[in-house]
């Protein structure tokens, strides 16, 4: 396993194994859906199986800003009695990937002050740091379950200079989620700021406890427009290969900015997967996928779960809320000290060809050294088959590390 990788360095620590011989446990999508499973879900797989005959595309460029049935597809998953999306609010982009790329490169420049949540998935900080940001980081608190300190956040505020909070919501890679209330405080700080608040939402739809808050999108009643929000299909739809994803917000001013660099760098998406998506996105289909998933993850969480309550004096975590991962924290046993993650999970790899993503590489920056020592994140999203053959052989490596640090006559050394 090699350490010593740039930009996006969770990308290539999951990939740098061979996917044929590896139990990877440290990854976040949903399984993959074929077209024929998509039928399956379908509440009418006679319409659902119609909407796939992709013969008769003609295959131009299509819409600047995406196919129309697609954003009015994707709109009406943010409408409801309480809140109205329009689909001239929505561009459709390549992927979550492409949609922040387009929104931190159409408005940020080099010096600006933006304020990122910590952690959060790598590229949301990488690509403003390359761009040359002034970035501040507002810790959220693993001792009181990944909260966000609001206080904390509005002294980080610069009035008249800071630009943008950066958010993703669910949390990746905690598994937790800001409620309704946070929300709120969230969007009127930076309406009193006048600052661009970005939510990266990709898990959104996957919640876990009773409580399910809306998009940020969705608080319309607070009337504040420079809320952005960037989704796709790739996490909760089992729809990664399917390269749509989109932003939406309800300013003219930064839509214009966000389709200027759209137009200058990716002119068109595929059609066949807009038509795809469209079809995902519908009433037909959107809810047996979703409720396909919440199945999973809740499954798995609770086997995930049973393997802490089992080893708990060498491991813990936070329980998760929402999403499709979560960070486990392995630590010695007799000292509870944390373990050093990247060697742990290199040594896991190298004895048990398991793969997870250790904190300290995926997950730091800059100069925030040692905040996830220990930490790994944990994916319960993956098939449960394959969650149970990783956890088994984790458990085979810690009681064999367990048992050789015993026999060496000292404390374990993980």
């Amino acid at each position: 396993m090699d350490g010593d990788v740039g930009f996006n360095k969770l990308y290539y620590w999951l990939h740098s194994a061979d996917p044929d011989t590896t139990t990877v446990i440290g990854g976040s999508a949903t399984p993959g859906l074929s077209l024929n499973e998509l039928v399956e879900l379908s509440k009418s797989p006679e319409s659902t199986q119609a909407a796939f005959q992709f013969n008769d595309i003609k295959f131009n460029l299509g819409s600047a800003q995406g196919n129309p049935k697609l954003r009015e597809t994707i709109a009406a998953t943010y409408t409801h009695e309480l809140s109205h999306l329009s689909p001239a609010e929505v561009i459709v982009t390549n992927g979550t990937t492409g949609a922040n790329h387009i929104v931190h490169q159409s408005f940020l420049k080099p010096g600006d002050h933006i304020i990122c949540q910590y952690p959060i998935y790598g590229p949301c900080i990488e690509e403003p740091e390359h761009i040359g940001c002034d970035i501040s980081y507002i810790h959220l608190d693993p001792e009181n379950n990944w909260h966000l300190d609001l206080k904390q956040l509005e002294a980080l505020m610069r009035p008249g200079k800071t630009k943008l909070i950066m958010l993703n919501n669910p949390v990746n890679p905690t598994g937790t989620h800001f409620s309704t209330e946070v929300q709120e405080d969230l969007i009127k700080l930076c309406k009193k700021n006048d600052v661009v608040l970005h939510c990266d939402e990709i898990f959104h739809p996957l919640f876990h406890t009773s409580d399910v808050p809306n998009s940020f999108i969705e608080r319309h009643d607070l009337d504040y427009e420079k809320v952005v929000v960037t989704s796709s299909l790739s996490k909760s739809y089992g729809l990664s290969g399917v390269r749509i994803g989109w932003i939406a917000t309800r300013s003219a001013h930064l839509r214009k900015a966000f389709m200027s660099y759209r137009v200058m760098s990716c002119s068109s998406v595929s059609l066949i997967d807009e038509a795809i998506a469209t079809e995902a996105l519908s009433p037909r289909c959107r809810s047996g996928i979703l409720d396909k998933h919440l199945a999973l993850a809740r499954k798995n969480i609770s086997l995930i779960q049973a393997f802490v309550d089992k080893h708990k004096d060498s491991c813990d975590w936070v329980p998760p809320t929402a999403g499709a991962v979560g960070f486990v924290r392995f630590k010695d046993p007799h000292t509870g000290a944390a373990v050093d993650d990247v060697e742990f999970c290199k040594q896991l790899f190298e004895s048990r060809n398991v793969l997870l993503a250790p904190a300290t590489l995926c997950f730091e920056f800059g100069e925030l050294k040692d905040a996830f020592r220990g930490r790994v994140r944990m994916h319960f999203t993956t098939t449960t088959g394959n969650l149970q053959k990783g956890l088994q052989l984790l458990d085979e490596f810690l009681e064999e590390t367990e048992r050789e640090a015993t026999n060496a006559n000292g404390h374990a050394k993980l």
